[in-house]
């Protein structure tokens, strides 16, 4: 489709940031890993310097831009900033993965390429297929927003019950009772929450973020400390944990539970009782179902966490082919669901899209610093707990007293907010998605997905996976076919063919050789690129039997 030339090279600029940060995991001679100041430059690259361009940028190509616009439209980057988008940049900071920082960046850079994308005309209107595949992808990121927030309040020990329903109602009440402006109050006020709660735990550790992550990356070991929990009264596991020690260790039971042990070749299995410790060696893996309490020894590092610091900061792996690879299913996946849900139905002026990137900007940059306070102050929090809800318990486990109470729940009103928000949007994604003839269909089908997605969240689900298949499904079946070409009947052509290509790669991946495992966690890396080759080549297969 056409797109203006200042929006072409604002488009391609932020895809060039993007790259940029890709490029550096490779690089010979490993110059991300370079420290500035005491922090690498892929860390200074991808979380400040990329970042502020990024915005300059789309700031400056929508000055160059003639049209007129509407200010209202930046609310749909709430469908964008929602707790389960935040929370994987805090959890892939926190565990120290190695795509960590094009992640971060990846999901700052791919709303503001939306932002610069052309508003969607009648004439532009998603076809059904799309549609379909559009409101499959709302729902699937609705379920992870909610598997979320059932994992977080399952961290509090609230039922997992009990947090779907009131999560549901919280939903189904945004739908019901709010119109008009009330999405973009809502993503200001919950901005405005997160950034405080992120200062609140920042003023408690006494600690910048730079600073935080220059301690941890100069740790030899990321070791229990003498009043950590785990070691002066133990905790109990959220969930059905497995345990690699990499260094021998004493585990002390403090509840009846079956320890199974995996060593090199061989399995051992024990009921301890209360009281009783179990010896473990180095390359152990200890596995040990969800209610059982436990105690560790103080010095010794945290199972499951980076074994060093340097290794946190800068994973060997990360130059690794496999790497760049899964990064770049993960920005293609990112940037292709973010145009599907976040495109404004129409232009927004100056201001709009500079408060829409500031917001972005604010979002991302406190989320990944609350991963670097977690892995600076509780790199245990991730033991028996889900990746993705163990970053929200972080204020929590740095406020101490009735401060941590409060800042609790702070949190859980930022969480519900922040869904309420994304709630709204993603009404206004389905809304353009099926057009004004089937406006009044739009509430209903909004509140079965909610009340579908509550049901699912009953059951423990990885919130991540859920998010990426949604967007790789929106971005397959709408986003691939509408950039490669006009004629509507190729472009159902090719979100048909998206939508079965990715489809059949999410079923059938676990089957594929190893080396394919790629296509199974991002299948829009294959089926995107599929629909839009198909959608090119019935468009050429049309102009050339319209010339005969």
């Amino acid at each position: 489709m056409s797109i203006a030339a200042p929006r072409r090279v604002g488009i391609a600029g932020l895809l060039g940031l993007l790259a940029g940060a890709i490029v550096l995991m490779p690089a010979p001679g490993n110059p991300g890993a370079l420290r500035l100041a005491g922090v690498g430059l892929l860390w200074w690259y991808a979380a400040l310097a990329a970042p502020l361009a990024a915005v300059l940028l789309v700031i400056v190509v929508r000055c160059a831009s003639p049209e007129a616009g509407t200010a209202g439209g930046s609310a749909a980057l709430a469908a964008w900033t929602s707790p389960v988008v935040l929370a994987l940049v805090a959890a892939r900071v926190f565990s120290g993965a190695p795509e960590a920082p094009t992640i971060a960046l990846a999901i700052l850079v791919a709303p503001l390429i939306a932002l610069l994308y052309p508003a969607t005309d009648a004439a532009q209107r998603p076809n059904r297929v799309a549609a379909l595949g559009i409101s499959a992808g709302v729902g699937l990121v609705l379920w992870a927003n909610l598997l979320l927030l059932a994992d977080v309040a399952g961290l509090l020990g609230l039922p997992r019950w009990a947090t779907s329903i009131v999560a549901a109602c919280v939903a189904l009440l945004a739908v019901a009772l709010l119109r008009g402006d009330s999405g973009l109050w809502l993503l200001y006020v919950s901005g405005l929450g997160f950034v405080a709660l992120v200062t609140v735990v920042a003023v408690a550790l006494a600690a910048s973020p730079w600073g935080a992550w220059k301690d941890v990356a100069s740790r030899p070991a990321l070791t229990f400390g003498a009043r950590n929990p785990w070691v002066t009264e133990g905790r109990t596991l959220a969930a059905p944990t497995t345990l690699e020690f990499t260094e021998a260790h004493r585990v002390t039971a403090l509840s009846p539970a079956t320890y199974r042990v995996l060593e090199p070749g061989r399995f051992r299995e024990w009921r301890l009782r209360a009281g009783e410790s179990l010896s473990l060696r180095a390359g152990d893996h200890l596995v040990i179902g969800a209610g059982a309490r436990l105690m560790f020894e103080a010095g010794k590092r945290v199972p499951g966490a980076a074994a060093s610091g340097a290794t946190w900061a800068d994973p060997p792996e990360r130059s690794g082919l496999s790497t760049v690879v899964h990064s770049l299913g993960a920005a293609l996946t990112l940037v292709g669901g973010a145009v599907a849900l976040v495109v404004p139905e129409r232009a927004l002026t100056i201001r709009a899209v500079s408060t829409g990137s500031g917001l972005v900007l604010a979002f991302v940059l406190g989320a990944l610093c609350l991963g670097v306070y977690g892995a600076y102050s509780a790199s245990w929090l991730s033991i028996g707990a889900p990746a993705l809800a163990a970053v929200f318990s972080v204020p929590d486990a740095v406020v101490p007293g009735r401060a941590g109470s409060a800042v609790a729940v702070l949190s859980a009103v930022v969480l519900l907010l922040l869904l309420s928000a994304t709630v709204l949007a993603l009404r206004g994604v389905l809304g353009r998605a099926w057009g004004e003839a089937r406006t009044a269909l739009t509430d209903p089908t909004m509140a079965f997905l909610v009340v579908a997605a509550s049901i699912g969240s009953l059951w423990p689900g990885d919130a991540s996976r859920a998010l990426l298949a949604g967007l790789g499904l929106t971005a397959s079946a709408a986003v691939a076919p509408r950039v490669a070409g006009d004629s509507p009947e190729a472009r159902l052509a090719g979100s048909l063919v998206g939508v079965i290509a990715f489809a059949g790669l999410s079923v059938l991946g676990p089957r594929l050789p190893a080396w394919a495992d790629i296509v199974w966690t991002y299948p829009a890396l294959a089926a995107a690129p599929l629909a839009w080759v198909v959608v090119r080549a019935e468009t050429v297969r049309r102009a050339r039997r319209a010339l005969q």
